[in-house]
């Protein structure tokens, strides 16, 4: 008696089905880890908290911040819209931090040095934290700036702006619900 042999058409299939599983399981993987990744920034659940030295050498975490609302902003020197929003996030801080304001201004990406003098031309009166590495721009999944976060007194996240903010009345409006 012959022995049977396997008809190549069933062996590609299985390979083919094999392939199929491989890919939809990795693609289900990387599905699973960006979306835990962005679970980590959604409005509504808790801001991540990280480690950051200011222009004043200081370390400092997040959660220091806790009990005020916090305008977590993410910039470079090199960005025209981060520039405009200097003068107005200034003149709203001096506004309203009275009402528990605390906005943390997280350079990306640059050294202390060209961050001290850039931001000296603009007399910021709020913190300057230094992310030299980009990992907190990437804890909070920043892909452009200016990006801006607003934590509120609980420590979540309450909104998220990508893209400029062109005056003092659009800073306000996302801010005020949480002060």
């Amino acid at each position: 008696m012959p022995l049977m042999k396997e008809c190549p058409v069933v062996r590609l299939n299985r390979i083919s089905c094999f392939a199929v599983v491989a890919a939809l399981l990795t693609a289900l993987q990387l599905a699973q880890g960006c979306e835990h990744k962005a679970k980590r920034v959604a409005i509504g659940r808790e801001a991540p908290n990280f480690a950051y030295v200011d222009l004043d050498g200081k370390t400092r975490n997040l959660t220091d911040s806790r009990g005020k609302v916090v305008m977590l902003r993410f910039w470079a020197d090199w960005c025209p819209p981060c520039a405009k929003e200097f003068p107005i996030i200034e003149k709203t801080y001096q506004e309203v931090r009275g009402k528990g304001l605390d906005v943390i201004a997280v350079n990306v990406r640059q050294s202390e040095a060209r961050v001290r003098d850039y931001t000296g031309k603009f007399r910021c009166s709020y913190t300057i934290a230094l992310d030299r590495d980009g990992r907190i721009a990437e804890l909070y999944g920043v892909k452009g700036l200016p990006m801006n976060f607003i934590v509120g007194r609980d420590g979540s996240i309450r909104e998220v702006i990508i893209g400029t903010i062109s005056d003092v009345a659009m800073l306000k409006q996302f801010l005020t619900p949480y002060l």
